[in-house]
């Protein structure tokens, strides 16, 4: 049995009802295991994501005087660059660890002041902030607004695939989606060359908050999943994307699909480890307002609603502030 198996998005992109149909079966049965696939023939040309990577690199390969430059400058601000020691995604789940052994930089969608007035919600600033832009490398803005864009529109045509698997109409969550507040996030895992403490990893073990992940790794291993008490490799496959299911999705079918937990690892293998590594998470979630409601057609015979209703936006920020505690 394959825990995160490969699935080729094209057949569903311009094709008949019935291949739609195929492909969302595959992603039911993804989900309903272990929350994890990676898609192949996503359409998303490798520029973009080389672009980002690059530029990326560059950034964070810059002295660190130059990085707290975007750093939050206070606690209701979450965009821009975090540091080595910041985070411990372990914490979430009240597991105490050493920091994370990573450094990251994120950027959301709310620049532009019109939208921003539109879709802010008192108390939520830390949520419609505008991005903490560096002025180094002059790339790097324009490379991470096209690979959000593209992340945008391939999130959106997987949703669709996705509310076909779950019996809906492919258009079901698209009221939902109007004012994403989604996230594109640079991870940059450092070389290894000595010592590491114990129980320091490069991502502590964690779930994610939101609807579902599409993460673009690098050829390096590293990432694993929780499966029956085991940690398994999620295998690298080229130009794949790594897809998973978040907290917020799981609660929303029901617990139909799962939310898995997932860490990266310190690569054994030294011709790794003394690499640095970057991985390319873009975390698509509802709009802030949305209520996230039991999906009707996970609730029959037997089968009652598990949860109560939430507010998408408060529940991931009071989550995301978890991290950071």
């Amino acid at each position: 049995m394959e825990h995160a198996p490969t699935i080729d998005l094209s057949p569903a992109f311009g094709g008949s009802e019935s291949d739609r149909l195929k492909v969302a079966m595959q992603i039911n049965s993804a989900c309903k295991s272990t929350g994890f696939f990676v898609a192949i023939g996503h359409g998303v040309e490798e520029t973009f994501l080389k672009n980002v990577i690059d530029s990326s690199r560059e950034f964070f390969h810059l002295p660190v005087s130059e990085k707290v430059k975007v750093a939050p400058p206070g606690p209701n601000h979450f965009r821009g660059y975090l540091g080595l020691d910041t985070t411990a995604l372990a914490s979430t789940l009240d597991i105490e660890t050493p920091p994370d052994l990573c450094e990251s930089f994120n950027v959301s969608r709310f620049d532009d002041p019109v939208m921003r007035s539109r879709v802010q919600r008192p108390g939520a600033e830390a949520v419609f902030c505008e991005n903490m832009w560096p002025e180094n490398p002059e790339i790097l803005r324009s490379a991470y607004e096209a690979y959000f864009a593209k992340m945008e529109h391939l999130c959106s045509e997987i949703l669709k695939l996705m509310a076909i698997a779950l019996e809906l109409p492919e258009d079901w969550f698209e009221e939902k989606f109007e004012n994403p507040t989604s996230l594109l996030m640079a991870n940059w895992y450092p070389p290894v060359t000595g010592e590491v403490p114990s129980g320091q990893l490069r991502r502590g073990e964690h779930t994610d908050y939101g609807a579902f992940t599409i993460v673009a790794p690098e050829q390096i291993p590293g990432l694993q999943i929780a499966v029956e008490d085991e940690w398994i490799d999620v295998g690298l496959v080229e130009n794949g994307y790594v897809v998973n299911i978040g907290d917020l999705l799981a609660r929303w079918t029901n617990d139909r699909w799962t939310s898995t937990l997932h860490r990266v690892v310190v690569p054994d293998d030294y011709n790794y480890r003394k690499r640095d590594r970057i991985s390319i998470p873009f975390f698509f979630q509802p709009s802030y307002t949305a209520e996230i409601k039991t999906i009707p057609t996970t609730v029959r015979g037997d089968k009652k609603s598990s949860y109560e209703s939430v507010i998408s936006g408060e529940w991931i920020t009071a989550k995301s502030m978890s991290m950071l505690e």
